[in-house]
């Protein structure tokens, strides 16, 4: 009895070791792709960004001291980009956390170039292969 014990010990503490192995590799990868999503925005490489975009990417921004929210989907966005309305500004990043449920990833942050500052909620979605940008709540506020 000892011995079923024991081993069925071993088993759930392989698994447990498994498992927070997986939820570290998942949050290093997300994490890697976060910052690489910001960068590649920051330097306006477009076909780096639309290629990490989901199909249903859509976003809610809201500037501080407004009464406009502003929303935007994936072609508007890109579109934006390419016009250079949005991007091409260096931001400091600072990650508050990371969760997860399910195929999705959730990145809680800040960032700040030298004229704004966002505080900003980030949804990714695994899509398969690869962490996709779906979803991004953002609160902006001018310098």
């Amino acid at each position: 009895m000892k011995d079923l014990v024991f081993g069925f010990l071993v088993i759930l503490g392989g698994m447990m070791i498994t498992n927070q192995t997986k939820a570290e590799g998942n949050r290093d990868s997300l994490e890697k792709e976060f910052i690489s999503v910001m960068r590649n925005i920051d330097e306006r490489k477009v076909s780096e960004v639309e290629s990490k975009f989901h199909g249903e990417y859509a976003d809610s921004v809201y500037l501080k001291g407004s009464d406009t929210i502003f929303s935007s989907n994936k072609t508007n966005y890109i579109q934006s980009l390419k016009d250079g309305k949005i991007g091409g500004v260096e931001r400091k990043v600072h990650i508050h956390s990371i969760d997860f449920m399910d195929q999705f990833g959730f990145v809680k942050a800040e960032l700040e170039s030298k004229v704004m500052k966002f505080q900003s909620m980030y949804t990714f979605y695994w899509d398969q292969k690869e962490w996709k940008l779906i979803k991004a709540v953002v609160v902006a506020e001018k310098k």
